[in-house]
């Protein structure tokens, strides 16, 4: 178990690296809950929605693996994120344009394995910390 984890992540961010979000979610069940700070994402293809969302906004992003915790059927993993916000972020109050600001914050990704697939996926990361880099927090 602890070896087919391993794997799926490393699609999961190699993939998303790549700017191909259809790979990076294709680790996850159809009946995935994902809660992530930007709110709850059900099924592979709302998680979908999300990774391209990010490698549209940030095309040349970098989740750099600090560690990774495997306990029976869960993955904890450390990250860092990094990118250069030259394309649109899609959100769930719109779009927001391109800032050209380079961003980098720590985050935390939790993966549950159900059979040969992803179905409980959980996102931390400081969204104040985020879109402060961005610019679009007032002072």
């Amino acid at each position: 178990m602890r070896e087919q984890l391993l794997k799926l992540i490393e699609i999961h961010h190699s993939s998303l690296e790549a700017g191909d979000p259809a790979t990076s979610a294709s680790i996850f069940t159809d009946d995935l809950v994902a809660v992530l700070p930007t709110g709850t994402v059900h099924g592979a293809d709302g998680i979908l929605g999300v990774l391209q969302a990010f490698a549209t906004a940030f095309p040349d992003l970098k989740v750099t693996q600090q560690a990774v915790w495997v306990e029976g059927d869960t993955a904890i993993a450390e990250l860092v994120f990094s990118g250069t916000h030259t394309g649109p972020l899609g959100t769930a109050e719109g779009e927001v344009p391109p800032t050209g600001k380079f961003v980098t914050f720590p985050l935390i990704d939790i993966f549950v394995l159900r059979g040969d697939k992803i179905s409980e996926h959980r996102v931390y990361w400081d969204n104040a910390s985020f879109l402060g880099q961005l610019g679009l927090l007032g002072s």
